[in-house]
C-alpha cells in the first residue's frame, strides 16, 4: 500500500497472551503501527495451541484461525522474559517504543519485571497498557480470568440471557468478551497517545474484562443501582409479536423489533400482503393486539413459515420495518452487507496459497486507510530483524539462541 497509514512509525510491544490484550495491538497494527509480539521460545503464545485443545467444542480447520485473526500484521520475537538477559533485551526495546501492552496477571508481571513501575521510568513517552480480569485494585485483582468468567458471568450477562431463572446458563464461544474488551484497551491507548501529543508524557492505562462486561450489561445494572423492580422469571416468557423470533420455511429465523407500532405495523402488513389482519376483531386495535398477543404471535408464525428467509428479506428490506436476520457464522463470507461495508476484508495475496477473508477491526476513520492484513507470524519469525535493529550482532544472536534466551527459525 502506497498511502501512508495513520499510525505508521508507532512502535508497539505486545507482551500479552491469548486474545483480549493482544486485540488492542491488532487494531493498532491495522492502522499501520509496527507491533512486536513477544512469545516464549519453543512453545510460543498459548493462543497458538487453543484450537488444538478445544476441538471438541470449536470448529476444526487446517488454518489456525484464532491466531491469524488476533496476530495478523505482527512480528514475532521469541524472547524468554524469565531470563535476566531476556529482561535486559526487553528494557532496550522499551526505550525505543511508544506502547507496551500486557494482560499478564500481577504475580507474573512481578516475576518478569514488566510492571508499569519497572518500565515507565525507562521511557517518559511510553504508554503502558494493561488488561486484567477484574481490575487493578480490589480483592480479586490478583486472580486470572477468561472472558467466560469475568465478562460474561461476573457482569450478569450470563444470567439475563437465560430464558428463565430455571434455565441452565449458556456458555459463550471463544473470545465473545475478549474482542470488545480489546477495543476498549485500544481506545484507552489512543486517548493516552492524544494526551501525549499535548503534554509530551506517556503514562499508564488499563481496563478489565469485568468492567467491559458491566458496560455491556449497563442498562440492567443501572436499573438495579436505582433499586428497580425486576420481573420474576420462573418460566420462559413468550415474546411479544412485535419483538418476536420467527422461523421461516427453510428453518432459519427472523427477528422483529417494532418499537413505533403506529408507523411500522401498517408497513409490515403491506409488505407481507396481510392487511386483512385489520379486519380480524382480535387485532383491530393496538389494545386488542396486546390483549390477544399470543394469538397474534401464532398467526404471524404461520405467515413467516410460508417463505424462505431470503424471500422474507426481499419483502421487508425496503419496507421501513425494523427487522433482523439470525445469521450463522457460515453465512458471512457470502453476505453482501458484510463485504460491501468492509466488515470482512481479504488477507494480502502472499499470506496464503488461496484467497482468504478476515474480520476487520470495527474502528473506521473516513479517508484513513488500513493495512491489508497479513497472516499471523511463525514463532520467532522476526527475532533476528527486531534485535538487529537495536544493535545486537549476528554472533550475539547465535549465543542468545544457544542459551535459550531467544529463538528464531533457521534460514
Amino acid at each position: 500500500m502506497s498511502e501512508k497509514l495513520l499510525l505508521e512509525g508507532l512502535k508497539v510491544i505486545d507482551a500479552g497472551s491469548f486474545i483480549a490484550g493482544p486485540v488492542s495491538t491488532t487494531i493498532l497494527s491495522d492502522f499501520g503501527a509496527e507491533v512486536i509480539k513477544i512469545e516464549p521460545p519453543k512453545i510460543g503464545d498459548s493462543l497458538r495451541h487453543l484450537i488444538a485443545r478445544t476441538k471438541r467444542v470449536n470448529p476444526v480447520s487446517d488454518k489456525d484461525y484464532c491466531w491469524h485473526l488476533t496476530s495478523r500484521n505482527k512480528k514475532s520475537l521469541a524472547l524468554n522474559l524469565g531470563d535476566p538477559k531476556g529482561q535486559k533485551i526487553l528494557q532496550e526495546l522499551v526505550k525505543v517504543s511508544d506502547v507496551f501492552v500486557t494482560n499478564m496477571p500481577k504475580r507474573i508481571r512481578d516475576k518478569l519485571k514488566i510492571n508499569a513501575s519497572d518500565l515507565l521510568p525507562l521511557n517518559e513517552r511510553l504508554i503502558y497498557g494493561s488488561l486484567t480480569g477484574y481490575g487493578e485494585e480490589g480483592p480479586d485483582s490478583h486472580r486470572t480470568a477468561f472472558d467466560t468468567m469475568a465478562w460474561w458471568a461476573r457482569s450478569g450477562l450470563m444470567d439475563i440471557v437465560r430464558p428463565s431463572d430455571n434455565s441452565t446458563p449458556g456458555m459463550p464461544p471463544i473470545g465473545m468478551g475478549d474482542q470488545p474488551t480489546g477495543v476498549s484497551l485500544f481506545a484507552s491507548i489512543m486517548t493516552a497517545l492524544y494526551r501525549r501529543e499535548k503534554t509530551g508524557k506517556g503514562g499508564e492505562v488499563n481496563t478489565s474484562l469485568m468492567a467491559n462486561g458491566a458496560w455491556s450489561n449497563g442498562s440492567f445494572i443501572q436499573a438495579a443501582l436505582f433499586d428497580a423492580d425486576f420481573p420474576e422469571r420462573k418460566a420462559e416468557v413468550t415474546p411479544h409479536p412485535f419483538g418476536g423470533r420467527y422461523e421461516t420455511k427453510d428453518g432459519r429465523f427472523l427477528l422483529l423489533a417494532i418499537i413505533d407500532a403506529a408507523k411500522e405495523w401498517p408497513k409490515l402488513l403491506k409488505a407481507l400482503d396481510i392487511e386483512h389482519f385489520n379486519n380480524d376483531e382480535r387485532f383491530s386495535s393496538f389494545q386488542k393486539m396486546n390483549e390477544n398477543h399470543q394469538d397474534l404471535y401464532k398467526e404471524l408464525e404461520k405467515i413467516f413459515k410460508q417463505y424462505d428467509l431470503s424471500e422474507i428479506v426481499e419483502k421487508l428490506r425496503f419496507s421501513e420495518v425494523t427487522f433482523g436476520i439470525l445469521s450463522k457464522s457460515t453465512d458471512h463470507k457470502k453476505d453482501e452487507q458484510f463485504l460491501k461495508s468492509e466488515v470482512l476484508v481479504n488477507f494480502s495475496k502472499d499470506s496464503f496459497e488461496t484467497e482468504n477473508l478476515t474480520v476487520n477491526s470495527p474502528v473506521f476513520l473516513k479517508d484513513e486507510p488500513k493495512k491489508t492484513p497479513s497472516r499471523g507470524p511463525d514463532l520467532g519469525e522476526h527475532s533476528k530483524e527486531i534485535l538487529s535493529d537495536i544493535g545486537i550482532d549476528s554472533k550475539e544472536l547465535d549465543m542468545l539462541k544457544e542459551d535459550g534466551v531467544i529463538d528464531f527459525p533457521q534460514n
